[in-house]
């Protein structure tokens, strides 16, 4: 620990060898000032333990020097014993108490009465060294914790984070597995009623084969259009508009020189990242009316018509085929799921509504999720 130190103050040399004789030991620095002034200066740069003032002083006495150091802050709270000749009568003594002294010492000086009471200033200084150590060590302390519960916030965040991405990968990753296994039911169910259709319409083998081998392609081909390039982030490989993709999803049901399919309408180009989801939706919508619609039956028609209005895709999808009843046929499953799914996607909205001659359905997307710009 680094020595206390003590100002003395008297413009007599003689006097302060004297005291720095009394008091000299290792662990005190004895700072001497002969005069009121030259005590302010030494104040400016030490912080003292205890301040022994002579009172009669030329120029700026004792008092008035003490007065000054109650006066500023930084010297406020220094302990001053008054040291003196003069007499000790109660209106000197009222004065000194009141400029801040804590206590008068007469001269000439009792040695042990000195040194006893400059070692209660010498132990309560080094104790408020130790209190404002040991303050800062705990600051150091607190400041370590407080570093470590920002660190163990931040870790917890990332943790959540993570935690949740991971969910959502395996709820992508199982969404993607129900999503492969019904595009497989499908392809199955769509490959049957593809064979049975080819079949009543075909005049040989050869003629079958042949209309099977097309039919199929053209199913590939519309299958491509449904995945996701993951080379490019998810988006479709090529940028198509809305008729093109309805007539490469609907080419595998169409039969030569036939009416029963139409599309017609705006050539709305499609963006490359709206590519893929409108794929899948009007793909379920094909595959719905392969299985229960018009496209399950020969005398059925499809007709659909593409249009923008008011910053809106529209599209209205008519099938003409008989129905069993005037209700919606019931076929809730992951197709439903899959719908759902683009729909909230797209912010898009699809409104059915079933009679006993066919099915009316309309499909609106706002056109900035789904145009090219």
């Amino acid at each position: 620990m680094s020595p206390v130190p003590f100002l003395l103050v008297d413009d007599l040399e003689d006097n302060l060898v004297s005291l720095e004789a009394l008091l000299r030991r290792d662990d005190l620095l004895l700072l001497k000032a002969r005069s009121g002034d030259e005590a302010l200066e030494l104040l400016l740069h030490n912080d003292v333990a205890l301040a022994l003032i002579d009172v009669q002083m030329p120029g700026l006495n004792g008092f008035e020097l003490a007065e000054l150091m109650r006066g500023n802050e930084r010297t406020r709270r220094i302990p001053i014993i008054f040291v003196t000749a003069g007499s000790a009568d109660n209106q000197r003594r009222f004065r000194g108490y009141g400029a801040g002294a804590v206590d008068f010492i007469q001269k000439p000086i009792e040695p042990d009465i000195l040194r006893s009471k400059a070692d209660v200033f010498f132990e309560l200084y080094q104790q408020r060294q130790m209190i404002a150590a040991q303050r800062d060590e705990l600051e150091v302390q607190a400041e370590a914790l407080r570093e470590a519960g920002r660190r163990k916030d931040e870790f917890l965040i990332t943790l959540t984070h993570d935690v949740h991405r991971h969910q959502h990968a395996r709820e992508q990753q199982e969404m993607l597995l129900r999503e492969i296994n019904h595009r497989i039911k499908n392809l199955f169910a769509v490959a049957v009623g593809l064979i049975e259709f080819s079949t009543r319409a075909a005049g040989s083998a050869e003629e079958l084969a042949s209309d099977l081998r097309a039919r199929l392609q053209a199913l590939a081909r519309v299958h491509d259009l449904t995945l996701p390039d993951l080379s490019s982030d998810g988006e479709a490989k090529s940028e198509t508009t809305a008729v093109a993709l309805l007539n490469a999803i609907l080419a595998p049901y169409r039969c030569p020189q036939s009416t029963r399919i139409s599309v017609s309408g705006d050539d709305i180009v499609l963006a490359g990242n709206a590519l893929t989801s409108l794929a899948l939706l009007l793909h379920e919508f094909t595959t719905n009316a392969a299985k229960y619609g018009a496209l399950s039956q020969a005398q059925g028609r499809l007709t659909i018509h593409v249009t923008s209005v008011d910053d809106r895709f529209h599209m209205t999808w008519v099938e003409q085929a008989s129905l069993e009843s005037g209700t919606s046929p019931s076929r809730e499953g992951f197709g439903s799921v899959l719908e759902k799914a683009v729909l909230r996607a797209m912010g898009g909205t699809v409104s059915r509504d079933w009679t006993q001659e066919g099915l009316s359905l309309t499909l609106e997307i706002p056109m900035m999720n789904i145009a090219q710009t």
